[in-house]
């Protein structure tokens, strides 16, 4: 996609809440949350956090194609289990620096004819050895994580999840979805082969606040991040995709 105008991060313009929405030239990853959502109190979810965080938070990571002004979405990870895999259909326009959205269909968070304005972030003109996308490369697990020059946004999630057993979650069916995805998006710095993520908005409330600290090594189009801090103490492989 020769001269994509969608390339690039883009940020939420709302009163009410943030996001970070990072177009490639073939993948895409979105991660929202509200500005005013408190941090759990614990170190555990309850489940009516849970149940909220299923309801505000969309995040969303997959591959895109574009006819016209219209944006079909093919989901690799997002939040909501019951959209697993299903396309999410969008109308867009940009006005200079300005992207606006259109739901058209299969949100899991919007109705149709809802819509969002982004604007988008200028490059800092400084490189960085995460710059580009990666999927996860895990047996049980899928994923993408993209890193612009500034932010980046990550989406993955269990393969197998249960589905909820009506048209909204229980407070337990939201706990499970919400233990079984991660998200956020953020803005970063590296210092030697350590990654420093602020968070903008992210999926879980144990998370609101909390700086993600990766340690990482990229070899060839290999990347691995290794959890220190404010983040799952384990180590993920992510293959880089051009």
């Amino acid at each position: 996609m020769a001269n994509n105008p969608l390339v690039g991060a883009w940020e939420l313009v709302s009163d009410s809440d943030a996001g970070i929405l990072i177009y490639t030239g073939s993948l895409c990853v979105l991660v929202g949350s509200p500005k005013n959502r408190r941090r759990s109190t614990g170190n555990q979810v309850t489940p009516d956090e849970a149940v909220e965080a299923i309801r505000s938070c969309p995040a969303m990571a997959g591959t895109y194609t574009v006819s016209g002004s219209r944006i079909t979405h093919t989901r690799i990870a997002n939040s909501r289990a019951e959209v697993s895999g299903r396309p999410l259909f969008v109308d867009y326009s940009i006005d200079g620096d300005t992207l606006n959205y259109t739901v058209v269909s299969g949100a899991g968070t919007a109705a149709a004819g809802s819509s969002a304005t982004f604007r988008r972030i200028g490059s800092s003109g400084v490189g960085s050895p995460l710059l580009g996308s990666w999927e996860l490369v895990n047996d049980e697990r899928q994923g993408v994580i993209i890193f612009t020059e500034t932010h980046c946004a990550v989406v993955q999630m269990y393969k197998n999840r249960s589905l909820p057993s009506g048209d909204q979650y229980t407070p337990e069916e939201a706990l499970e979805a919400i233990t079984t995805c991660g998200a956020f998006s953020a803005t970063y710095s590296v210092s030697g082969n350590t990654v420093s993520a602020e968070r903008i908005a992210n999926l879980r409330p144990t998370a609101v606040g909390v700086t993600a600290v990766h340690q990482f090594t990229v070899e060839g189009d290999t990347l691995s991040l290794r959890g220190i801090s404010g983040i799952p103490l384990e180590e993920t492989t992510w293959r880089r995709v051009s």
